[in-house]
């Protein structure tokens, strides 16, 4: 007579096993070059005389900008050189310096989160779970906060993290809504899952506030975001930061360079009309930042020597000191690409097969290329490589960055009904953020663009 199937009729006695180390599934660390820019930009704490301007921060006066922060710049040193004579010649009147200046404020942004009462003390030993809820989130808050930072740092102050491509009809289905993105800004500004963002049009209007990503497919480079309604998705809109018009209705709050904080791609950029920092390009052209059209190729020597004559020829040889390149690591495979092509292996017959592709390609191994020491993001714009001196970086700050807390040191708090103002089974804390980004001298660079991104990446 067989065995029957009986099993499930012992189940109830059974313990679930657990690996007791947790995976995961995003990155935990800023990269190396995040690092690295943070510690040679200087770091000042500034007033918030910037609320004097007209509608608060960034907005500027009439007489120029009111925020608390202000970078010099030489324009000309001075000096009539001309031809006279020594015969009782006129030596002419002379002329001095010219000088000008931009100014910045704080960008203020901060971190939030909520852990209900159960889900505390379901967590609070090993008997109960591998993780402790409340302890793993204060200890992970400053680093999720420098994450946000790094991502913060590649964008030009508009605040736009990924672009649908154009293609497709996005609908809202169970919540729920799709979009096909755009290539060479794929997915890599956005955090993961759950990651909080709102949604503007192509022309920059909010559409939607608070919605969170679902889930993204790297392979079909689209990306799903949950909780959204009310409005009617198109295949050109954009994913944002969240809540830059500070709690503004849909249609009512149009996203604008300034919205967001200023990132590299504020004062690296291929602009060369409008103002940075409240000064004109057309008053100091030298703001503007030289740039390479790849027109759609390799990021080859070609292009770097290109790139390192218009910066020797816009400033002198010492401009080019202490510059770095950074770029996503798209680039970093092209240019191995290149030096694989052109690499010869002399073997003989006896000889083993070599690993021929070159090592160096760690998450935080740097490449030379072009005599300039080339750092990694995977938050870089992929189709881009950007040189930049850090040392002409800087912050403004109110304070460095720390938990939200009383005059008594209380950083966790508990939470309030939004109803009825009781208190709930449960607690949150913040982290704040008050950092603004500001250049020297954003003209001392070089913007490679319009790179080809070789497949796969």
């Amino acid at each position: 007579m067989g065995i029957t199937a009986q099993t499930a009729n012992v189940t109830s006695v059974m313990l679930e096993q657990v690996n007791q180390k947790l995976g995961y599934l995003l990155a935990q660390k800023q990269s190396n070059f995040a690092n690295l820019f943070n510690k040679q930009a200087e770091k000042h704490n500034v007033s918030a005389f910037s609320d004097g301007a007209t509608g608060g921060s960034p907005t500027y006066s009439v007489g120029g900008p009111v925020l608390a922060w202000r970078v010099p710049a030489l324009l000309y040193i001075g000096g009539d050189y001309q031809a006279f004579s020594l015969d009782g010649g006129d030596l002419g009147t002379g002329s001095m310096m010219g000088t000008a200046f931009m100014a910045f404020g704080t960008f203020e942004n901060n971190l939030g989160f909520n852990l209900p009462m159960r889900a505390i003390m379901a967590t609070k030993d090993r008997k109960q779970a591998i993780v402790n809820a409340l302890s793993f989130s204060l200890g992970k808050g400053i680093s999720e906060m420098a994450i946000y930072n790094e991502i913060g740092l590649f964008n030009d102050s508009t605040g736009t993290l990924a672009q649908a491509n154009g293609t497709g009809s996005p609908v809202i289905s169970s919540g729920q809504v799709t979009y096909n993105l755009e290539a060479t800004f794929a997915t890599n500004r956005i955090r993961g899952q759950n990651m909080l963002v709102d949604i503007y049009s192509t022309a920059n209007v909010l559409q939607f506030a608070g919605a969170r990503v679902a889930s993204i497919n790297y392979a079909s480079n689209t990306i799903t975001l949950k909780g959204v309604s009310t409005y009617t998705p198109v295949n050109t809109d954009q994913i944002m930061f969240p809540n830059m018009g500070l709690g503004a209705a849909a249609g009512a709050y149009t996203a604008a360079a300034g919205s967001w904080r200023n990132g590299i791609y504020t004062f690296n950029s291929t602009t060369s009309s409008g103002s940075l920092g409240g000064l004109s390009y057309a008053t100091a052209y030298e703001l503007v930042t030289p740039s390479v059209n790849g027109q759609n190729g390799f990021y080859t020597p070609s292009l770097g020597y290109a790139g390192k004559s218009q910066l020797i020829q816009r400033r002198d040889e010492e401009a080019y000191t202490d510059v770095i390149g950074v770029c996503h690591t798209a680039q970093r495979v092209s240019a191995y690409l290149q030096g694989i092509t052109i690499s010869n292996w002399l073997r003989g017959k006896a000889d083993k097969m070599i690993d021929i592709a070159p090592g160096g390609n760690d998450y935080g191994d740097t490449f030379p290329f072009c005599d300039v020491t080339h750092h990694v993001s995977r938050y870089a714009g992929k189709a881009r490589v950007d040189w930049l001196n850090p040392s002409n970086f800087g912050w403004c700050q109110l304070a460095e960055v720390d938990f939200i807390q009383t005059p008594e040191g209380e950083k966790i708090f508990i939470g309030h009904s939004a109803t009825t103002g009781n208190p709930q089974a449960g607690f949150q804390f913040y982290l704040q953020n008050t950092r603004q980004l500001y250049s020297v001298d954003s003209g001392c660079g070089v913007v490679f663009y319009s790179l080809a991104v070789p497949a796969g990446q």
